[in-house]
């Protein structure tokens, strides 16, 4: 166990590294189907969460591991060609609300909960462009959150998910409609 505290940084980071791979590949990756996103968001979603517990921050890693879950669903209502329905979105906030404030340690983990919130317009898009628009809202908080607590792998994460993101709509949406957000 004293093994796993001391190297815990290390482990974090390496995590953190993984989710931030897969949420790039999220972000700039050309296709029209979500599934293929969601995939990748579920991965790195997974590894920010568990990279969060390591560090102790319980808030930050409910709503990763939250968020983990909510592209698995996605992904299946998309593998089968439906919509996500409504009441599955509703439910979704429900519980980015419930378990968040179950573990809130402070009123800034209320931020937490917003950019949760945020990611439920991510993962709930039909096509990448739309998930980059809410990715980079989505990014702007947790980089917000991340460095009031500190949390410095997933500021990492986070903010180089920013650039690639800004970088993947430059190349795959800069010639889309401003109606198509």
């Amino acid at each position: 166990m004293e093994i796993l505290i001391r190297f815990a940084p290390y482990i974090s980071m390496a995590l953190s590294l993984g989710g931030l791979i897969a949420m790039i590949l999220a972000s700039t990756v050309k296709t029209k189907k979500m599934g293929v996103i969601l995939t990748f968001v579920f991965f790195g979603n997974f590894l920010v969460a568990t990279s969060y517990l390591l560090d102790g921050n319980n808030n930050g890693a409910a709503c990763c591991y939250i968020g983990a879950a909510q592209a698995l669903i996605n992904y299946f209502f998309d593998k089968n060609q439906k919509p996500i329905p409504m009441w599955l979105v509703g439910i979704y906030a429900i519980a980015i609300v419930a378990i968040n404030v179950s573990v809130m340690a402070g009123i800034i983990d209320l931020l937490a909960i917003i950019a949760s919130l945020t990611f439920i317009m991510c993962i709930g898009q039909n096509n990448g462009a739309k998930y980059r628009f809410w990715t980079i809202v989505n990014m702007v908080l947790w980089i917000a959150y991340d460095i009031i607590k500190g949390s410095y792998a997933a500021l990492f994460t986070h903010v180089s998910l920013l650039l690639f993101t800004v970088l993947g709509k430059l190349i795959h949406d800069r010639n889309r409609d401003k109606q198509d957000l």
